[in-house]
């Protein structure tokens, strides 16, 4: 269940990936991500009511914190991955965003004194050295200095880990509701910070025609994208474990290599080394945890059910 709907989650991102680029020669990062993030948030807001009701979409005294964590998850993780590809090449951007799953054992370790298990943290590493072999082709030395455009991936890689991070802190909630009023929060975070850019010139109100252009990509990034991934990654999170569901995000530059070779584009040797390094990475990190978890789960004592005949 958790490998699949974080699978979900990843061949979605994957796709998107070609649909964002597209919509981004008409439009900035800034107000496509708060359209997007508006019209998720309406959608998946009107989805919670329908299920749980109402009163589902009342915070209990956690305002600040789901808006924080959608903040990070939503508005950072978005705007800074998009704007960051105008200050330094794709290939470093997505190799520090790929630093997501090693950043959310780390963040895990740091605020609740969870010690990753030495698998999952090396099985991490060396997904992420595969990816590096596909982006680069084989070429390390392409990625260059670390720069302003680096730095922002790698604010938005701390935004994904951080949003989830928290899908765990929410216990109460159902991962529907976790991800609708965090969405709502990030897309007023991510409305305001585009409110700024316009005032101080980084972005420019865009015209009727320049959305309209765009809608087949809003609504694939912003339904499919937004609401439906990322509610599918909260259950893998919920599933898996954090440590564990956040190594799957490497496989989406693959997924987005896949689509590409389907196209026509050709895989170098070192391409193909570097895919199934990530694979087989990835296979053995969820091993791992499956074989961590059990033991723990067969001490939980079994409490027998009475019958109400």
């Amino acid at each position: 269940m958790g490998r699949a709907a974080a699978l979900t989650s990843v061949l979605i991102w994957g796709v998107q990936f070609s649909v964002l680029a597209a919509a981004l020669r008409q439009l900035d990062a800034y107000h496509f991500s708060s359209l997007r993030f508006v019209l998720g948030a309406l959608v998946i807001a009107a989805v919670l009511v329908w299920r749980e009701g109402r009163g589902a979409l009342r915070y209990e005294g956690r305002l600040l914190a789901a808006t924080g964590y959608g903040a990070a998850g939503f508005a950072a993780f978005s705007i800074l991955l998009i704007v960051a590809l105008g200050y330094t090449s794709p290939q470093n951007v997505a190799l520090v965003a790929a630093t997501s799953p090693i950043l959310t054992q780390l963040l895990r370790w740091a605020l609740d004194g969870v010690r990753p298990h030495p698998a999952i943290l090396a099985l991490a590493v060396a997904a992420l050295a595969g990816l590096a072999l596909v982006i680069t082709k084989g070429h390390l030395g392409g990625f260059g200095a670390f720069g302003l455009g680096d730095l922002m991936a790698l604010g938005a890689a701390l935004g994904w880990s951080i949003f989830t991070y928290g899908a765990g802190k929410f216990p109460g909630w159902s991962p529907l509701r976790y991800t609708a009023l965090t969405m709502i929060g990030g897309a007023v975070v991510t409305v305001a910070v585009t409110a700024v850019a316009d005032l101080t010139g980084l972005a420019h109100l865009p015209s009727a025609a320049a959305v309209w252009s765009v809608t087949p990509h809003l609504v694939y990034v912003a339904v499919v994208g937004s609401v439906v991934a990322a509610l599918v990654w909260t259950v893998a999170v919920r599933s898996l474990g954090a440590t564990t569901a956040v190594l799957f995000i490497n496989l989406t530059p693959i997924v987005a290599l896949v689509i590409a070779v389907i196209g026509g584009a050709r895989l170098s040797p070192a391409e193909l080394t570097g895919a199934a390094v990530t694979v087989v990475a990835l296979l053995g990190a969820t091993a791992v945890h499956r074989r961590v978890s059990a033991p723990a789960a067969a001490r939980v004592p079994q409490v027998p059910v009475r019958s109400q005949a």
